[in-house]
């Protein structure tokens, strides 16, 4: 039984004989494509009028259509050939299952598999097309019996089911290496085709013994000095992590060209050495929108959005199109920065280039803008204009509303998920879990962790387990916390037990808490945060013998309390300030000078400085003035000093604001009639007349 009679409904085949009682091939009427275009296809037509009965004028017509991309008309070609008895022949099928494959239809591409059936075509140009059709329509298993099936195979019969697996099958990459060598057993010479895709299968599949096997089969057949092959050796490298290797192959290659560049480029930074892929960047002949691309994200992935802004400015003036990517890796560096108004430029940017319309990725990426820069109603905005949502859209617009502390409002747009036919992923608890602990709801917290594997079948990982921990240590239920961690399934690693240590902290549970540090030191011994966190612990009891007893073993192991930072964008250009009296901004003395005046001012409606939170054992005074050059202080600042009256000011920090920044922060927007926006480490706060959003829940 044939392969189209095994898949294919009855109403598809045809019912009457193919051969006439003479022999020749009988033209049948059929059902096929009827829907596959709504565009009117006549006949082809020739001298007065009448329609052509020369299938070479329809093939004609048919590999015009094809090279011009109207891929669907060229279906509809070959249905009114068939209806006007103009029998195919073997030049025909290659073309239409070809337009089966670009357009991915793979419904009617089963339909022309049974007319090559039914008319007796077995030669090799039929199958290969066939046999490719099915491979890039991700049916491989068909594609490997059409392969098995046929009596002839040439080398395009073997590149095709080997790209097939090689890129077509996930988790069935190195298939492709075992057909490479029963090809060889076979007696079948690979050309550079064959190793194309085979260096693609070993990148995939991480098979970095296999690709040093085929390198030496390059060398050996001499195709070392093929571009194409070089392209794909490197980036196989790369991706199996062997960035040496590949910054090896690609100096030898004589003219190497802008892929390699590119692949080698993305090594580089995914393994963390920026430098050496700007080295790159700079010394390439050719840079094409993808080499500006991997640079724009390289610089957003190393929080560098001043170097990623700077690039694309760069880009344009070399005359380089943005696309979407490009104006994907834009938005991550404004989100990063908090840079509301940089943000809004490339919006309006990318939306006059027409790189945002129906694009879920760009629209996905506007989500998370405008989220983490503070403006959370222009994210509902464009989560409500877009068309189509995918289950990342509605991952980044739950945790925008966790981020903003609307925990409500995430839990019911979570309950939209299914009325929309969207299945929650990881992600979209680790938004959920987040909207719940940001707003103390701990039983609906806990509700969503057991759903999340009990009806969506999604096993915890660290980050869910993290939420939880946190959840129930925030409202003061240290014991759960403690008991979630000892059921967990997977080992707990250093981020869910400093969860519990900050628990510990708040409620002064030091007997817990010492328990806690050893397991975080066995697991990460240079960890800063924890010994940060005793120390506060300790200090906080004035036991300043173990404080500095902690201070000397963060010394031994070389670690280092994060400093504070914080971000203020002005004018499109991003501020930075450190925490401190030293400041490296040009005009740090006019900050401290303003800043003076504007705690005097604070004072003066009642704030009182909370030295409690300085862990030093000095005076009262001193504790005071370290207290006032805190970074988000000076960044508030600058930003009054630097904005009209009543506009809004917005602040990225790295840390968690402390309560002495919280009590002043609602005081200066009280007394400056503003609202300040801070993003910390965790959330939002959005303070205004003497409050602030999170309800002093943090």
């Amino acid at each position: 039984m044939g392969i189209a009679e095994i898949l294919l409904p009855r109403t598809f085949l045809y019912n009457s004989s193919v051969l006439s009682s003479s022999g020749t091939r009988k033209p049948l009427p059929t059902k096929i494509l009827q829907k596959c275009s709504k565009i009117s296809v006549h006949s082809i037509s020739v001298k007065n009028g009448e329609t052509s009965k020369n299938p070479l004028t329809w093939n004609s017509n048919i590999r015009t259509r094809i090279e011009n991309n109207q891929h669907e008309e060229a279906l509809n070609l070959y249905l009114s050939m068939l209806k006007e008895n103009i029998p195919p022949d073997e030049y025909t099928f290659p073309l239409v299952v070809k337009a089966c494959s670009l357009l991915k239809v793979i419904k009617e591409g089963k339909q022309i598999h049974s007319h090559v059936l039914k008319y007796g075509f077995h030669d090799v140009f039929v199958q290969n097309a066939l046999l490719s059709m099915y491979a890039k329509c991700g049916r491989i298993g068909i594609a490997r019996k059409v392969f098995n099936e046929m009596i002839d195979r040439n080398i395009v019969s073997w590149n095709s089911i080997i790209a097939g697996y090689a890129k077509c099958a996930p988790g069935l990459e190195l298939e492709a290496v075992a057909l490479y060598i029963l090809m060889l057993n076979r007696g079948v010479w690979p050309d550079a085709s064959s190793f194309t895709v085979l260096f693609s299968a070993c990148g995939s599949a991480l098979a970095v013994k296999e690709a040093a096997q085929i390198h030496s089969h390059v060398i050996k057949l001499e195709f070392e000095c093929n571009t194409l092959i070089n392209n794909g050796m490197v980036d196989a490298y790369v991706k199996c992590g062997l960035v040496d290797a590949a910054f090896l192959l690609y100096n030898r290659t004589n003219e190497p060209e802008v892929v390699s560049g590119n692949a080698l480029m993305t090594g580089l930074i995914r393994n963390g050495d920026l430098d050496s892929a700007k080295t790159l960047f700079n010394k390439m002949d050719v840079r094409n929108v993808v080499s500006w691309n991997v640079m724009i994200s390289g610089y957003v992935l190393n929080g560098l959005c001043n170097e990623a802004l700077d690039a694309f400015r760069r880009m344009k003036l070399e005359g380089i199109s943005p696309n979407s990517r490009t104006i994907v890796s834009l938005l991550s560096a404004c989100s990063l920065a908090g840079s509301l108004t940089l943000g809004q430029w490339v919006h309006s940017y990318g939306d006059s280039r027409g790189l945002v319309g129906s694009n879920q990725l760009v629209k996905s990426a506007l989500v998370n803008m405008y989220s983490k820069c503070g403006d959370i109603e222009s994210a509902r905005q464009v989560f409500k204009s877009m068309v189509k949502k995918d289950v990342v859209s509605w991952d980044v617009m739950i945790e925008g509303l966790a981020l903003h502390g609307q925990g409500e409002e995430a839990l019911e747009l979570f309950h939209e998920m299914p009325k929309e036919g969207v299945k929650p992923d990881e992600l979209t608890f680790i938004g959920l879990l987040n909207a719940c602990r940001h707003g103390g709801l701990v039983e609906e917290g806990l509700k969503q962790f057991h759903r999340m594997s009990v009806e969506f079948g999604i096993e915890p990982q660290l980050e869910h387990y993290t939420c939880v921990v946190d959840l129930l240590g925030r409202s003061g239920q240290l014991n759960d916390a403690l008991n979630i961690i000892k059921e967990m399934h997977i080992a707990p690693d250093a981020v869910v037990w400093s969860a519990l240590l900050a628990a510990c902290r708040m409620y002064n549970d030091m007997l817990l808490a010492e328990t806690v540090v050893d397991k975080i030191t066995a697991l990460d011994p240079k960890c800063s945060s924890n010994y940060v966190m005793m120390s506060n612990i300790y200090a906080g009891r004035n036991q300043w013998e173990e404080v500095t007893r902690v201070r000397r073993k963060m010394k031994s192991m070389d670690t280092e309390k994060e400093p504070g930072c914080s971000l203020i964008e002005v004018g499109g250009i991003v501020n930075e300030f450190f925490a401190g009296v030293s400041s490296d901004h040009p005009r740090s003395k006019e900050v401290l000078e303003k800043l003076e005046e504007l705690m005097k001012r604070i004072k003066d409606n009642g704030y009182v400085p909370d030295t409690d939170l300085v862990l030093r054992n000095i005076p009262q005074e001193e504790k005071a003035r370290d207290l006032y050059f805190h970074s988000e202080k000076l960044a508030v600042a600058f930003g009054i000093m630097e904005t009209p009256p009543n506009t809004q000011i917005r602040i990225v920090e790295n840390l968690r604001i402390c309560k002495d920044c919280h009590s002043a922060m609602k005081l200066i927007a009280k007394v400056e009639r503003r609202e300040i926006i801070i993003r910390d480490r965790s959330r939002f706060h959005h303070f205004k007349d003497g409050h602030c959003s999170c309800r002093d829940f943090w």
